[in-house]
């Protein structure tokens, strides 16, 4: 609905443009329209830039549907098709078309607020640990800096992967130390070491950007910086006479050299390197390309799964497992499709049941612990308290994954209501209003709980639902919740709405909100999930502790003391303790030195103080936050693994320790978007992602170590010096003079739709009454 009406506004602006012609640098700009594409995407490792936007729906007369989208597109923003070609190779620019029209729409894909939009990936790709598929986060930017374009070519570059370049320096930079290293990554004939000597301190954006697309080719990317003590005497040994020089080195005696006038755009450095990469059969960076691998990290589905990691991926997770412990004979007749097969089953009809292996070859004595070969189910249990915690090994051993579903399936605990009459119904109802939950209705024709609506109220453990299952209900119950007679199988959120005039002061009426399988899907796991999430984001329900409407957190008593306290500095020496152990973090990261903060005018004291506002409101709230902030800058690679970069600060992230999930706010960093990223990863409306191996804490930074982290930080000095706060400051006033507009707005037709109500007739009024309810139940 959102997303919808946000098209509407998008193509008014775009259509009344269109018949301005422009015949230049369409074709360079990628067509993003399926979700093939968008896979392709997350699982590179190169910077993409996705202008995000929905077209009408094609007529006879629209002609090339594909270019007209991205002809609209350079139409509404002229300076895009320069920019493309300016950062060709550092970036790859593509316009993503998320119209409902087309088959498999994307419209859901981001969640986004509104459109256009312009949707950034910078980070390289991990696994999901329980799909065994890559992901990228993604980033959602403001549209408007693509009229910025010099700040956000940027930001871009300071995105680009640092990760797949190794730079050398002291011992490793001699020529003794590089010969070493040249060795170990080029033993047997099995690949080749890239290196870039130069002036500057760190690798440039273009051999970043060069790394990040052949890393996993065969390739090893190197720096050396040349005031590294021994550089000459490598430079002697390699007949490197000027700089910077790029080498391709297969040993220390075979190598070859591209010569610095060779080596000012993309296209060349690519043309050199390109002949030495090992590439895959049916690899293909084409966006196009669905059917090709997507580099080694994703060429098998099979999840493997070690001793090391059992813990963390198996034991702490909110999943039943089922595990298969294989022979080195099952490790090679494995199918890949078989298991995805198996998989997606079980995704689809449980979601809370995950795929794993274990080589009983490479993990002989984690294999044996569990009886060695053989299939085992690791499920969920309930605790005293009604807490989701990990069940009891089953004593069951199957032969195949297969086998185990049903029995893991089985394992997923059941907190739903079975509900045999009207009196239970409303009994049902008014718990749930006492105890501050959501109140859903599974109607359904079956005798036993479907798997799929037991795992549904697991999944938000931060979220209060409840669901009351009716089986075989009469039409009288049916026609309450607006249902027909004839109706099998139907779910039912009932949502709070504003009492009316004559309802009694205690109670609470409920809208109606019921799952469209016409346009929404058959049920499965994802299908029904995806509906509460949105059900959750745009009504959201009371809750235990949470403020009257107009009423304010109390901020008189956060005095210098005690805001400290609520929102201490986060440092090496007491991460453990502020952030450790089941601890759900809220993590401020700030770009200032901490001894800024004495001064009340500095940027990092009005940073902090939002941070401040944010946990006295989210304590009054009885959120479960800790909050804490650190300094992003010098912590630099703690910051990059929550996917903040120098140019996403001030922001907040939250983070479990023990589950190893994260979510990081994107947008305007002010209480109220701060507070509301807050409420929507608890809802579970915004999702949170796996992080990998979080880097220990740095010791502190001085002033002039931070203000290198930034003049370092495109990789060339000086470039782009422009202020980027005036830009930001002059966008948030923008927003906030369109919310006071909208607010204005809202607030008109509001009274404008109570004088026409009160001239209406009585039975129009039930009939107006009747066609909302019918609207609502579209979702």
């Amino acid at each position: 609905m959102r997303v919808r009406s946000g098209c509407c506004s998008l193509l008014g602006v775009v259509w009344l443009c269109c018949c301005a012609s422009w015949s230049g640098g369409v074709a360079a700009l990628e067509s993003v329209t399926t979700i093939e594409e968008v896979d392709a995407i997350e699982s590179s490792s190169k910077v993409y830039a996705l202008l995000v936007l929905a077209t009408q729906e094609p007529t006879a007369d629209s002609g090339d549907e594909e270019n007209n989208f991205a002809e609209l597109a350079v139409t509404a923003y002229p300076a895009l098709p320069e920019l493309e070609q300016e950062m060709d190779g550092l970036a790859t620019f593509a316009v993503v078309d998320i119209a409902p029209h087309r088959k498999g729409s994307l419209a859901t894909k981001w969640n986004l607020p509104g459109l256009p939009a312009l949707v950034v990936y910078t980070d390289p790709p991990k696994e999901n640990p329980y799909t065994g598929k890559m992901y990228r986060d993604a980033m959602v930017a403001d549209v408007a800096m693509l009229e910025h374009p010099r700040k956000l070519k940027r930001a871009l570059k300071e995105g680009i992967p640092k990760i797949f370049v190794q730079e050398l320096s002291e011992d490793a930079a001699t020529l003794d130390g590089f010969g070493q290293f040249v060795d170990s990554h080029t033993q047997n004939d099995q690949g080749s070491v890239v290196v870039l000597i130069s002036k500057q301190k760190h690798a440039s954006p273009l051999f970043r950007a060069l790394s990040a697309e052949f890393h996993d080719q065969g390739l090893t990317f190197a720096f050396v910086n040349k005031d590294e003590s021994g550089v000459n005497e490598l430079m002697g040994a390699l007949k490197v006479e000027e700089l910077p020089s790029l080498l391709v080195l297969r040993s220390m005696t075979e190598h070859v050299v591209l010569a610095s006038e060779s080596m000012k755009t993309y296209k060349e450095l690519k043309g050199f390197v390109d002949p030495f990469a090992v590439h895959e059969q049916g690899r293909s960076a084409d966006l196009k390309s669905k059917g090709g691998k997507k580099g080694k990290q994703n060429a098998s589905v099979i999840k493997y799964i070690t001793e090391s990691e059992l813990d963390d991926v198996v034991f702490a997770s909110d999943v039943a497992w089922i595990v298969e412990f294989m022979t080195a004979e099952r490790e090679a007749a494995a199918s890949e499709e078989e298991w995805k097969k198996t998989f997606t089953g079980l995704h689809r009809k449980a979601g809370m049941v995950a795929l794993g292996a274990v080589s009983c070859a490479r993990e002989e004595a984690l294999c044996e612990r569990y009886g060695g070969p053989g299939v085992r189910v690791f499920p969920l249990a309930l605790s005293g308290q009604g807490q989701l915690t990990r069940g009891d090994l089953l004593p069951q051993v199957f032969d195949t994954a297969e086998e185990a579903k049903a029995v893991a399936i089985e394992s997923i605990p059941d907190v739903t209501v079975a509900v045999g009459s009207s009196t239970e119904l409303n009994a049902f109802i008014s718990r749930a209003r006492e105890s501050g939950a959501l109140p859903m209705l599974l109607f359904t024709s079956k005798s036993t709980t479907p798997a799929m609506m037991k795992a549904l109220v697991l999944s938000v453990p931060s979220q209060k639902l409840m669901l009351a299952v009716i089986h075989d209900a009469d039409a009288d119950i049916k026609a309450q919740f607006l249902l027909k007679p004839s109706v099998t199988t139907s779910l039912v959120c009932l949502v709070p709405t504003a009492p009316g005039a004559s309802d009694p002061a205690d109670s609470a009426p409920f809208g109606v909100v019921t799952y469209q399988k016409k346009t929404m899907g058959p049920y499965t796991y994802p299908n029904i999930m995806q509906f509460v999430l949105q059900v959750l984001s745009q009504y959201p329900h009371p809750q235990d502790g949470t403020p009257g409407e107009g009423e304010r957190a109390d901020y008189s008593s956060l005095d210098g003391v005690s805001s400290q306290s609520l929102v201490p500095y986060l440092t090496k020496t007491n991460m453990e303790d502020l952030c450790g152990g089941n601890t759900l973090c809220a993590i401020g990261f700030f770009e200032d030195h901490v001894d800024t903060l004495s001064d009340p005018e500095s940027r990092l004291a009005r940073s902090w103080a939002t941070l401040a506002h944010v946990a006295a409101l989210s304590k009054q709230n009885r959120e479960p936050f800790q909050f804490m902030w650190i300094n992003g800058k010098c912590q630099k690679n703690f910051a990059e693994a929550f996917g903040v970069g120098l140019y996403q600060m001030p922001t907040v992230a939250v983070y479990s320790p023990t589950k190893r999930r994260y979510a990081t706010n994107v947008g305007i960093f002010d209480e109220e978007n701060a507070s509301e990223f807050l409420k929507s990863v608890l809802s579970g409306s915004i999702g949170t992602a796996p992080i990998g191996n979080v880097p220990d804490l740095e010791e502190e930074c001085s002033f002039e170590e931070i203000q290198e982290v930034t003049m370092g930080a495109s990789g060339e000095d000086g470039e782009d010096d422009e202020d980027l706060d005036d830009m930001l400051s002059e966008i948030l006033r923008e927003e906030k003079k369109q919310r006071e507009v909208l607010e204005e707005q809202l607030k008109s037709d509001r009274k404008s739709g109570k004088k026409s109500r009160k001239g209406k007739k009585a039975s129009k009024k039930g009939k107006s009454k009747k066609k909302k309810k019918a609207e609502r139940d579209e979702l």
